[in-house]
């Protein structure tokens, strides 16, 4: 999963301001190893209005949770698209300070949405109240939950470490992991990302371009990476103050940046990246770490979510011809391994 933010339009990323920059279609030229299969839109019922799609999840039969926080909406879709629940706490607890974040499937039987603040609220698989989370649940970088329903998250400095936490947020247990080679960075870029697959826990900094794969007790089993002249390292880390010189670095960002880390299927996660001069690019690995698939440097746009074997693209359409947006539609791709 990617940092909440990941997907937000107007995010300062690398060495440009992008504007959007996910919601655009794939071309066919940049899908060597992904198939289109079809596309979902959300247009039932007709009333439906979408301001953004900024975190997508979605569970083993297709369904699809959809986080709108321009629009403070959070929904519950069939495979098709077709409205089957409104995610709103503020139905069944009053007074509630809705800004959602992104909604995470808890397998089949809850729904976590993580909410600005208050931190946020559980739900039934089928979108019914649970009630608010655990009142010592704080929000970490990134958060995925494993098939077991078990929470893991990944927390930033001063102290760097993943969190085990129980179906409500309560923290189980932690254990420590080495700080980044870019600790300011790491914690500006909402980039990267968490994978927590009930075995073991892959975790990525944006501003480094390498995956690092975990036991469940906390032991470092491997650092996956497959390098060739894409990849650029930077070479500075930037200034820890909010300040000009802090936003001077952001443009001037230099090095590779891991844009996002989901679970393609059960034995393969995939990689997204971004490099200001050589365009984007992915890599498919086993979980083992062997490099199976990767494009880089193709110019192209990234998927929002992946899983299931399938990836899907985030398109946002022009102005109809009666100068209306239409709602945000998805490309689902088929992963093909060669």
């Amino acid at each position: 999963m990617a940092r909440w933010i990941q997907f937000a339009c107007l995010a300062l990323l690398s060495t440009v301001v992008v504007s959007c920059v996910d919601a655009q279609d794939l071309s066919p030229a940049e899908l060597q190893y992904f198939k289109k299969v079809g596309t979902i839109t959300f247009d039932q019922p007709e009333t439906l209005l979408i301001a953004s799609i900024e975190h997508l999840d979605v569970d083993a039969s297709g369904r699809l949770l959809v986080t709108d926080p321009m629009g403070e909406q959070v929904f519950l879709f069939d495979s098709t698209g077709t409205l089957l629940a409104t995610l709103d706490p503020r139905i069944c607890h009053p007074g509630f300070e809705f800004s959602p974040i992104s909604a995470m499937f808890g397998g089949n039987d809850f729904i976590f949405l993580a909410n600005s603040s208050p931190w946020g609220y559980r739900f039934t698989s089928d979108g019914d109240c649970l009630g608010s989370v655990d009142p010592s649940f704080d929000l970490p970088s990134f958060m995925d939950i494993d098939p077991t329903g078990i929470l893991y998250g990944i927390e930033e400095g001063p102290f760097w470490e993943v969190r085990r936490m129980s179906a409500t947020g309560k923290q189980l247990e932690s254990f420590s992991v080495p700080q980044p080679k870019f600790p300011n960075a790491s914690s500006r870029f909402a980039d990267g990302g968490i994978v927590a697959d009930g075995s073991h826990i892959f975790y990525a900094w944006g501003p480094e371009p390498v995956v690092v794969k975990y036991s469940l007790g906390g032991t470092l089993l491997e650092r996956i990476q497959d390098r060739d002249s894409y990849f650029q390292s930077a070479r500075r880390d930037l200034p820890a103050e909010l300040s000009p010189e802090l936003f001077a670095a952001l443009r001037n960002w230099n090095g590779t940046i891991t844009r996002t880390i989901f679970e393609l299927t059960d034995q393969m996660i995939m990689v997204q990246y971004l490099n200001g001069e050589r365009g984007t690019g992915y890599q498919v690995f086993t979980k083992n770490g062997e490099l199976v698939a990767e494009e880089l440097g193709i110019g192209g746009r990234f998927f929002i979510h992946g899983g299931f074997g399938l990836a899907y693209g985030l398109v946002q359409p022009e102005l109809d011809d009666n100068g209306e947006l239409p709602n945000p539609y998805l490309n689902v791709y088929r992963f093909v391994a060669r």
